[in-house]
């Protein structure tokens, strides 16, 4: 009898410790870190489409073009923490090929996705991702405090030119106001990484009765993504 009771609490044993083991993985996938992979063994084609608003000149500009990014190496940093290398490249024109630019910087540090561009670091996100979730995303430079905030998770982002499912949106910085019109956002689907991202700066000021406006609207969408 004393076997059989043995028998069974062992396989209790097993049971719960192989239950506890299933919901930690999935609090891992519920963390939000499979919308950030970096997986070096594909590239991403974006097309990117801008407006330049020149107050000087009084015109605006319209212009398209292409990026192509791959994560190329890793190293550690001064601080010792591993970071991804994201080698970006331009296409001007189908004619031209791609040429490199300047490349950008990730790194996973203290439940923390660190981009750095253009020699700022970026916080992007904080985990576990949230619906909600407000931080500063200039927490790691010296610019201003901004608001970063999770505008939803697991859904679907849509707008007039394309549609991605899964997806989270990640509201960077927003501050609208009668001069200034800025904005910035960045979409990820999982298992994918970034699809969608929108930068907007954008002044307006009054001279003699007239608007004045001076800044840029770039955005940047995924249209593919191949074996590197």
């Amino acid at each position: 009898m004393r076997t059989i009771l043995k028998v069974v609490a062992w396989a209790f044993i097993l049971a719960f410790a192989s239950c506890s083991k299933n919901n930690t993985e999935t609090l891992i996938i519920d963390n939000g870190y499979s919308y950030f992979p970096i997986d070096s063994t594909k590239q991403f084609l974006y097309a990117v489409d801008s407006i330049a608003y020149d107050k000087n000149l009084k015109r605006v500009d319209t212009f398209s073009f292409k990026i192509k990014t791959v994560f190329t190496e890793s190293f550690l940093d001064l601080n010792g923490i591993k970071t991804w290398r994201l080698s970006r490249y331009a296409q001007y024109a189908d004619s031209l090929p791609f040429q490199e630019i300047q490349n950008h910087f990730v790194q996973f540090y203290n439940n923390k996705y660190l981009y750095t561009d253009d020699n700022y670091v970026l916080l992007k996100a904080v985990f576990p991702i949230k619906n909600g979730n407000v931080w500063n995303g200039n927490l790691y430079n010296a610019l201003d405090k901004i608001n970063s905030t999770v505008d939803y998770k697991n859904d679907t982002y849509s707008n007039k030119d394309t549609s991605f499912e899964n997806t989270i949106k990640i509201t960077e910085w927003d501050n609208l106001d009668f001069i200034f019109d800025n904005n910035r956002f960045s979409v990820y689907q999982n298992n994918v990484g970034l699809v969608y991202y929108r930068t907007k700066s954008i002044e307006t000021q009054t001279n003699q009765g007239k608007d004045e406006v001076s800044g840029f609207d770039v955005t940047q969408r995924l249209i593919a993504l191949q074996p590197r």
